[in-house]
């Protein structure tokens, strides 16, 4: 009850803000002046008191209100205020109207200072919560939304396919005013819409439940009708995803969009429009038909290995290669591996499924030694085999039929979203994992909250930049700046700095001049089967 009325007394105090100084201002100008009044001697000398009330107002309020405060306080200490309390002798005009001046004067510049203090602060606010380019707001504003408890909320994710090739086509100064002038058409409907555009081709959007069914009909009318930009028509391929969600108690909002953007990817994947998360209950066959053929999968040839280089920026050759697992099954043709691993990951499968991953991954590694090729293999690991108290002795049983390996060779990888949802026993296990000789990389950095300066209590070696950075860096210097300042701050703290996705050389090159050590992408190397990869590398043995 103490906590509940003040926090409303806070936000009464926010809401009425102007009378509660001016009212405070004109009390302690009030009481100033009767302190004067009664003092014996020297009393003039009190009238510096008459600051406070000046730069309170006028860094709260503004220099209209500075300086209005301050004339009244000159004209009480001036010639209201006798130069002689018991004759009544008045002052002479010329000290009161100057030291009224100077009195106006910090009225005025206190309001200024304080209109440029909040003027910065709006900036900094902006800089940090909005998106450079579209004005929307970006992932750190999730961390300032205040829902209000109980309530039910819209919750829905919007994917374009496109808008990369938006971007390509018609630049990406369209593509941001496209999203601009559809957040305008929502918020003229819902004003109390939330929009966050956590990445490129990706926005959310959360809001109080009215009519969850209209609103879904909107919202597709909507985006449908935004693809006009001046007198450019836009082709967008675009996919919504829906669920509701009961505010209780959760402080990082970001969870509430995962099942929007299951049911968002899942649309995208049967090119449909939309799907709401209750719909993606039909998806549980599909899952537990998956589940049921995955064993077999992994001893029958439908799961595979496939490889992508790594390269060194600076000499553009291979210095080690990233294991992906691949399933293309006899009737659902080829698995995204987003579907499969993702239901994997519920089960106890994912511990087969890492332990077989890490033996075909040595497997080549011996084919590559035999080639007097010498590569680290980094393989993708799993939260869930982290839990296992057993995942250590595991891999390392596994390693040690592997005489000719040094652990060093071994690189295993873990995304920074999964690695904070248990840190501390995250953070065991990979100690263990590195005291042992192997490495350690952070995948997708970026993407989540964390800090470099957070995650340097983990024994990591490698960081590896998310792949929207790499969209965004040459078109965006404020990107830059931020790939810039992490690779800096990754060196200061010896870590090796890897970046995704590279598409072209514009972007390798920029890239490279920023200090970046290496990076992988389909400019270099698509992902290809062991074969294949086999014949790429071997045209840099020897050279």
């Amino acid at each position: 009850m103490k906590e509940k009325f003040v926090s409303y007394l806070i936000e009464t105090i926010k809401k009425h803000r102007h009378v509660v100084i001016l009212t405070s201002s004109m009390l302690l100008i009030v009481m100033n002046y009767f302190i004067m009044l009664n003092l014996k001697s020297n009393h003039l000398s009190f009238s510096h008191l008459m600051y406070i009330p000046i730069v309170i107002t006028g860094t709260f309020l503004g220099t209209p209100y500075g300086l209005v405060i301050a004339i009244v306080s000159g004209l009480a200490v001036g010639p209201i205020m006798p130069y002689n309390l018991t004759t009544g002798q008045p002052q002479f005009w010329g000290d009161w109207f100057f030291r009224l001046l100077m009195m106006a004067s910090i009225g005025v510049l206190s309001g200024m200072v304080g209109f440029n203090y909040r003027k910065s602060q709006i900036d900094i606010k902006d800089i940090k919560t909005k998106h450079p380019d579209s004005g929307l707001y970006n992932l750190n504003y999730l961390r300032e939304i205040k829902l209000e408890t109980k309530k039910v909320y819209t919750v829905s994710t919007l994917i374009i396919g496109n808008a990369q090739a938006i971007c390509e086509v018609q630049g990406y100064e369209v593509y941001y005013t496209y999203l601009r002038l559809m957040a305008d058409k929502f918020m003229k409907t819902y004003p109390d819409m939330i929009f966050i555009q956590p990445e490129i081709h990706k926005l959310w959007l959360i809001k109080p439940t009215y009519d969850f069914d209209l609103e879904i009909e909107d919202y597709v009318k909507f985006v449908q009708s935004s693809k006009y930009v001046d007198d450019l028509t836009l082709f967008i391929d675009f996919a919504l995803g829906f669920t509701q969600r009961k505010h209780i108690a959760e402080k990082r909002i970001a969870n509430y969009f995962i099942q929007s953007d299951i049911a968002a990817t899942e649309a995208k994947a049967k090119n449909l429009m939309y799907l709401t998360f209750s719909d993606i209950n039909t998806n549980k066959q599909f899952e537990y038909e998956l589940l049921t053929d995955f064993e077999d999968a992994l001893s029958n040839g439908q799961i595979y290995m496939v490889y992508q280089p790594k390269m060194d920026l600076k000499t553009k050759r291979p210095i080690g290669l990233e294991a992906l697992i691949r399933w293309e099954h006899p009737k659902k043709k080829m698995i995204n591996p987003d579907q499969f691993i993702y239901a994997i990951e519920k089960t106890n499968m994912i511990h087969q499924m890492t332990q077989q991953v890490f033996k075909w991954s040595l497997d080549y590694q011996v084919k590559l030694n035999k080639e007097s090729i010498y590569l680290p293999i980094s393989i993708n690991i799993s939260t869930k085999n982290l839990y296992d108290l057993h995942f250590y002795e595991k891999m390392v049983g596994i390693f040690k039929s592997y005489k000719k390996i040094k652990p060093n060779m071994v690189e295993f990888e873990i995304t920074e979203s999964l690695l904070m949802e248990d840190p501390e026993n995250s953070k065991k296990m990979l100690q263990a994992l590195s005291n042992y000789g192997f490495k350690i990389a952070i995948d997708d950095f970026g993407k989540g909250y964390s800090s470099l300066a957070y995650l340097a209590q983990f024994p990591i070696n490698t960081i590896k930049i998310d792949r929207f950075f790499t969209n965004q860096v040459l078109i965006n210097p404020t990107t830059q700046h931020i790939v810039k300042a992490t690779i800096d701050l990754a060196k200061q703290l010896s870590y090796e700095v890897l970046i995704e996705g590279i598409e072209d050389k514009e972007t390798a090159d920029l890239l490279e001049r920023l200090g970046c050590h290496s990076a992988q992408g389909y400019y270099f190397k698509k992902p290809a089967k062991e074969e294949d990869i086999m014949t790429y590398l071997k045209k840099y043995i020897g050279q």
